[in-house]
Order: C-alpha cells, then sequence, then structure tokens
C-alpha cells in the first residue's frame, strides 16, 4: 500500500489487482477504526486471507533476534512493530 497508504506501493503496479487506500478505513466502518481487524490482518499469522491469497505474514516478517538479556522474544518484537503501525494507519486516516 505504500507508505503513504494510499495504494501506490512500489509493488502496485505488478499486482493483478488495484491496491486499495488505506486511508478511509475508519469512514469504512462507521466512523470506527477497526483496530483489532487491522492488526489482525497485518500480523498475517492467523490465517486472514486476502484477494484469494494469504497477506504476507508480516508477524514473521517482523521478527528479530530476541535479546535474552531485557527478556524479549522475537514474538514481542514483531507484535510491538505491528502495534506502530496499526497506530499510524489510525493516525492517517481521512
Amino acid at each position: 500500500h505504500g507508505e503513504s497508504g494510499m495504494g501506490d506501493g512500489p509493488l502496485a503496479g505488478l499486482l493483478n489487482i488495484h491496491t486499495p487506500s488505506l486511508l478511509e478505513l475508519t469512514r469504512a466502518n462507521d466512523g470506527s477504526f477497526p483496530f483489532e481487524a487491522v492488526l489482525a490482518t497485518i500480523d498475517g499469522r492467523d490465517g486472514v486471507r486476502a484477494h484469494g491469497s494469504t497477506m504476507p505474514v508480516w508477524g514473521e516478517r517482523f521478527q528479530v533476534s530476541a535479546s535474552s538479556e531485557r527478556g524479549e522474544t522475537a514474538d514481542m518484537i514483531a507484535r510491538g512493530r505491528i502495534l506502530s503501525l496499526v497506530y499510524y494507519l489510525e493516525s492517517i486516516q481521512q
């Protein structure tokens, strides 16, 4: 969807479908940002399907080596990164 969330990301032209804008999720949901649905879709590890195929599993891609010194797990790091992205998407709603 690109950095702007407008569907104009670098891979949009390579897809067989129109990449939708993510700027009107709140409007499309009666004025309420669908936080949990967006979180589950981005994470992708719960089997949510989009456009006939699975979304990229960002939950796995956002994992990094965890620091046992700080008590972090790879899953905690991935969830934190995904939460940051969801909060960003919420902040750019029109």
